[in-house]
């Protein structure tokens, strides 16, 4: 599933790299915040190769709002294929519609994760995926005696 997050991600880069490249003649402002998430959904791609975030904490607020811009474009992007779905003679703009629906999902799933993310105070650190059970050292000196455990 990881996988699939980066080719999304990446696609998702891509695009509005070409999107802001495009506006920024017609309305330079808009361009700018399309570069911004563009490098958020870079930063994106970023986390789900090396597992470690390029933002600090505090600027999380500022991408939960890339995250919606990129929900809206999404969102654009479905209702523009639905509706000129019948015009289209190339593959490329039909594949538009099949590639809104990933779009909205990834950027929906980062909201979503984003909210449940573990507390500060949680003994696991966010990277890992796996949570390890750990006894209590008294239990473990209690038991005087070495267990060989086979991996």
């Amino acid at each position: 599933m990881r996988v699939v997050r980066i080719i999304i991600n990446s696609f998702t880069f891509v695009l509005l790299l070409i999107i802001a490249y495009v506006v920024w003649r017609s309305n330079p402002l808009l361009s700018f915040l399309l570069a911004l998430v563009a490098i958020d959904q870079f930063e994106d791609v970023y986390y789900y190769v090396y597992r470690r975030r390029l933002f600090p904490e505090w600027f999380m607020p500022f991408d939960m709002i890339f995250e919606m811009v990129v929900v809206g474009i999404g969102l654009g992007m479905l209702v523009f294929s639905l509706i000129y779905y019948a015009y289209f003679e190339t593959w490329f703009f039909r594949a538009l519609l099949f590639l809104s629906i990933p779009i909205i999902y990834s950027a929906v799933e980062d909201i979503v994760m984003w909210r449940q993310a573990p507390p500060k105070s949680s003994p696991v650190a966010p990277t890992t995926s796996v949570m390890h059970h750990v006894c209590p050292e008294k239990e473990v000196r209690e038991e005087k005696r070495f267990v060989r455990r086979k991996h």
